[in-house]
């Protein structure tokens, strides 16, 4: 499939289209008719077909805001490849999670270059940002906490030029409401 592409942002993408061909070559077996044809358009348009959101979506061009729902280590680091694969002048990172989450292998792995908006998500189990932006600052991740998802990434998008790099993540229900 020297012509496969995804409609889908981020190196991780790579990974689940390996597993997903895999997974097509196991129907194929089982008798199902499935043309290379049909998997080269479907994978084209995975975001159109499936309504698939909130995982490596940009959401905007300048500055390039991407929506990531990673929300554990394994995620940062798909995150993290996701970031390396692009090019940027500076990082904002919108970041808020649920209050019952360990998130320190998830703030571990972050990078401390970045300006961070910590933010609470809307939901019962929502993290506290001011909770969250201490235990950061455990590990030398640096920002403000704001009252709301909204709140925060209204302030990165204010504080980013045209040439930074604008991520939000941590919960999907963050990514949620700035859907």
């Amino acid at each position: 499939f020297a012509e496969l592409r995804t409609d889908l942002f981020g190196p991780y993408q790579l990974k689940n289209m390996a597993t997903a061909l895999a997974a097509l070559d196991q129907l194929k077996i089982q008798g199902w008719t499935i043309s290379d044809n049909d998997i080269v358009k479907a994978f084209g348009n995975i975001r159109s077909l499936t309504a698939f959101i909130g995982r490596g979506q940009v959401v905007s061009e300048k500055p390039l805001t991407i929506l990531d729902s990673g929300h554990n280590a394994d995620g940062v680091r798909e995150l993290l490849a996701l970031i390396a694969s692009v090019e940027f002048d500076k990082l904002h990172f919108v970041i808020g999670t649920v209050s019952d989450k360990d998130v320190s292998s998830m703030l571990a792995q972050l990078p401390t270059n970045a300006t961070y908006y910590f933010c609470k998500p809307d939901i019962p189990r929502g993290g506290d940002a001011e909770i969250l932006k201490e235990k950061a600052a455990t590990y030398n991740l640096n920002g403000t906490s704001y009252n709301s998802v909204i709140e925060a990434f209204n302030a990165a998008q204010a504080a980013a030029s045209e040439s930074d790099l604008v991520i939000v993540g941590g919960s999907i229900f963050v990514v949620a409401e700035v859907l």
